[in-house]
């Protein structure tokens, strides 16, 4: 790590995560905006945040779960304006989903699966299959965690996902934004996170959470599997030179929007609030016109085609013998 912290504590989260900051000086996270670009043929999501923060510590971060192994990179917030202009209002206006398996046998050891420098942060990628492991290394490395931390992780480890740390390198951007993070992961099902213990909320300090939900087709928004999150308030196609457009701002490869995108806008003024699970988004199913049953009029039927229901056609008369 290249600058240890003084303590590890539960606060307002950005990403449904554990905020980081010395004791007594709360991290608060204002309004977040996210982006989710769902391949669906790929069981690939890409995961672009941008969010605020305020403290007066000297040092914090925070910690963000996934699916799998996330690939980690900066992004430009243009994207965000890019999808800000598509979406004019529609009308109107919770499925849990697992990734695809963590590194090796399940182990109570910590493995450290990455650490980069990246958008003016350092971040480490941890896997175990124990939330106390976790909560041990953090210990053993400049943190001081604390149980609601360890069940918090518990959550995640039991399930194989990673958690990967995020600390602001410097200082200066601690009252401002930091940079723009892509995290790409694979997971059977889209998700953003919103997990947060009661303990995590601070009723009085409230924010708007904003995510831009790029696939092809329409999603429900699901918390887990208890009902609804939001339903969007706004949807637009997404043209081509605008999906090449977005691929690049957020440093993916060209042509990496799949084809016939559309963005889907949902929006929640209450957050962070108590939440069950996680945000998981779900395709929803064509809906089928229903078939018209075509009926014949008795009289346009002809007296011999009523025998064809036995199998039996005649075609043909006996001649009469006289």
């Amino acid at each position: 790590m290249s600058m240890a912290l003084g303590a590890l504590v539960m606060t307002g989260s950005a990403w449904a995560c554990s905020g980081v900051g010395p004791p007594g000086v709360p991290v608060v996270f204002g309004d977040q905006t996210n982006i989710i670009i769902w391949d669906a043929e790929h069981f690939t999501e890409h995961f672009i945040r941008n969010a605020n923060f305020r403290s007066g510590a000297d040092n914090f971060g925070f910690i963000a779960p996934t699916p799998g192994k996330p690939h980690l990179n900066e992004a430009s917030n243009r994207a965000f304006y890019t999808l800000a202009k598509l979406a004019p209002t529609i009308s109107g206006g919770f499925g849990g989903g697992g990734g695809r398996g963590g590194p090796g046998s399940p182990s109570e050891e910590v493995q450290v699966i990455q650490e980069a420098d990246v958008a003016g942060y350092h971040a480490t990628t941890l896997w175990s299959k124990d939330a106390h492991a976790i909560n041990d290394w953090m210990n053993d490395h400049g943190y001081v965690s604390t149980p609601e931390v360890e069940k918090w992780a518990e959550r995640y480890t039991s399930k194989g996902w990673y958690l990967t740390a995020f600390k602001v390198i410097d200082r200066d951007k601690l009252a401002a934004s930091t940079g723009t993070v892509r995290m790409t992961f694979q997971t059977d099902k889209p998700f953003n996170p919103f997990y947060v213990p009661a303990t995590n909320i601070q009723r009085d300090r409230k924010g708007t959470l904003r995510v831009y939900f790029v696939s092809v087709g329409d999603y429900d928004a699901n918390i887990g599997t208890f009902g609804t999150w939001q339903v969007p308030q706004r949807k637009a196609a997404i043209p081509e030179a605008t999906a090449d457009l977005l691929a690049k701002q957020v440093e993916l490869p060209e042509r990496a929007i799949p084809d016939n995108s559309q963005v889907e806008t949902f929006v929640d003024n209450d957050f962070p609030r108590p939440a069950a699970d996680d945000i998981y988004f779900v395709k929803k199913k064509p809906v089928e016109a229903p078939k018209e049953e075509i009926v014949v009029p008795k009289r346009l039927i002809p007296p011999y085609a009523a025998l064809a229901g036995f199998g039996v056609l005649v075609v043909g008369w006996r001649r009469r013998v006289g």
